[in-house]
């Protein structure tokens, strides 16, 4: 760095200026008056305003005044292929997981895993979300790596950070699937765990560290032990014995992770962790995994977590989930266990947006606790920033504002009528925001967010390639089937006869 003529002053490249900066940094500093400097992608000095203005020039700023700086928002658990899939099978959820699965694995090529990935990254900018997980699929759909590529270069493209789950889809193995090229030809064939691997494989090689740094993969079996219920708890008298395919996928799982250096994501409920951690001795459990849901999670299962040091990643808006078991999100919390609030993707009811998502996983658990003093809103705020970044293993770079650290920074316009005035900005964020307020966003120190208008993306040529794309797909799968009225009138949806599936 070099001084630009003025005395004293060193130049960055850009200056935030005059916002109200929650650093999340570990004395949590909250500077009612602050500036962040960036340079070559990385945070120079946060600091009061008065201070780092009197050290520090740049060519550009964002002037922040009347607005909070924090950083940016890490979704730590999402999906890919569900932003083409909005709302189909909404109002049965039994349909739902029928329906992407099916259409994943029946009725995709590459050109729509890359519309949904722009699209996806668009909506996931727009509300802040610097970084976020997406698994290739309902179940990850990995035995074709053209589909990972093409998910991962449009985050590439966008500016985000993306990891992108690649590995097993659940059982039965081998699975009949579909492929579709981008000029409409189909075949099908069976697939089994080592052509998923192999996928898997070829898509971590290609994508683990690219876009000079901003994409990782990670590898993602379906579930924790895939002989296990994939959708909720089991009972310890049926959790009881591990059989050669739960096995052989932990195996396998463990031995592509350890050689390139990936860490471990996947879906995991009540009855699998014990039953991992005693009988698996390649158990998906450690430092280097986070796995989402734990729905049904005992108290033996909490301490198992705390003591391996594997981290969790919850999903509030999980319906059906919830209604199958409690995600003992204090008692983890309290063990010592990170824990991160996600998303879970945006379908078929959900959105990417992290704000409603920390205020879902708070009335959950204080409804399901009857304590209205559970999870406030700091621990909430640390859960899609520092936390998260810690549960994907990335705390290192992102997550907080400190100097050193990757200039990933988001602003949020609280100059609106349901932000104002502005008492507890940390309050203010947790209960009144939403992605909409989001103003700016920096990743890695570029500017990808002005005024709440993306600054690289033509938007309405992304939406627009995704209609098209969506309506392929629709055809395809034959998913108008599944449109359903809005029910006027009643309190209680019914359904005069049963949807027609072709397993």
């Amino acid at each position: 760095m070099t001084t630009n003529g003025a005395p004293g002053r060193r130049a960055a490249d850009l200056l935030l200026t005059g916002g109200c900066v929650i650093t999340m940094d570990p004395r949590r500093r909250l500077l009612t008056d602050g500036t962040v400097a960036v340079s070559d992608g990385r945070i120079t000095a946060v600091g009061p305003t008065r201070e780092v203005l009197a050290r520090w020039t740049a060519p550009e700023s964002i002037d922040c005044t009347g607005q909070v700086v924090l950083p940016g928002l890490i979704d730590a658990h999402g999906h890919g292929g569900h932003a083409l899939l909005r709302t189909i099978g909404v109002d049965s959820l039994s349909w739902w997981m029928r329906i992407a699965t099916r259409t994943y694995f029946e009725h995709v090529s590459p050109g729509y895993w890359y519309a949904d990935g722009r699209l996806a990254a668009l909506e996931r900018l727009k509300f802040g979300v610097t970084c976020g997980v997406s698994v290739l699929g309902s179940q990850p759909r990995s035995d074709q790596p053209a589909h990972g590529d093409a998910h991962a270069r449009a985050y590439a493209e966008s500016g985000i950070r993306q990891v992108l789950g690649v590995g097993p889809c659940g059982l039965p193995w081998p699975r009949e699937v579909g492929h579709w090229t981008d000029t409409g030809t189909h075949h099908r064939e069976r697939v089994g765990l080592d052509r998923m691997m192999a996928g898997a494989e070829e898509t971590v090689a290609a994508w683990h560290n690219g876009a000079d740094g901003r994409v990782r993969v990670c590898v993602t079996p379906y579930t924790m032990i895939p002989s296990l219920d994939p959708s909720g708890p089991t009972t310890p008298d049926r959790a009881t014995r591990l059989t050669a395919q739960d096995r052989q996928q932990s195996e396998r799982v463990r031995d592509l992770a350890a050689r390139y250096g990936t860490r471990i994501h996947t879906d995991a409920f009540g009855g699998m962790v014990e039953l991992a951690h005693r009988l698996d001795p390649d158990a998906l459990l450690g430092p280097d995994v986070h796995f989402q849901h734990g729905f049904g999670l005992s108290p033996r299962e909490v301490a198992i977590l705390a003591d391996t040091g594997t981290s969790l990643t919850h999903g509030p808006g999980v319906v059906v989930g919830a209604l199958r078991g409690r995600c003992p999100v204090p008692e983890l919390l309290d063990a010592g266990v990170t824990v991160a609030v996600t998303t879970d993707g945006c379908a078929p009811m959900s959105s990417f947006d992290l704000f409603t998502a920390v205020r879902q996983a708070q009335t959950l658990s204080q409804v399901q606790l009857r304590d209205t003093f559970v999870l406030p809103p700091g621990k909430l705020l640390e859960m899609v920033t520092i936390d998260a970044a810690r549960a994907i293993g990335w705390d290192d770079e992102i997550g907080s504002l400190e100097e050193g650290k990757a200039a990933d920074v988001i602003v949020v316009d609280t100059r609106r009528p349901h932000l104002q005035p502005l008492h507890m900005p940390v309050h203010a964020l947790v209960y009144k925001a939403s992605g909409q307020d989001v103003s700016h966003v920096v990743v890695a120190g570029r500017v990808l967010l002005r005024e709440g208008r993306p600054v690289h993306i033509d938007e309405a040529e992304v939406i627009a390639e995704a209609g098209e794309e969506a309506g392929r797909v629709m055809a395809r799968g034959r998913l108008d089937r599944f449109m359903t009225a809005p029910v006027w009138g009643t309190s209680r949806q019914s359904f005069p006869h049963p949807v027609p599936f072709e397993e």
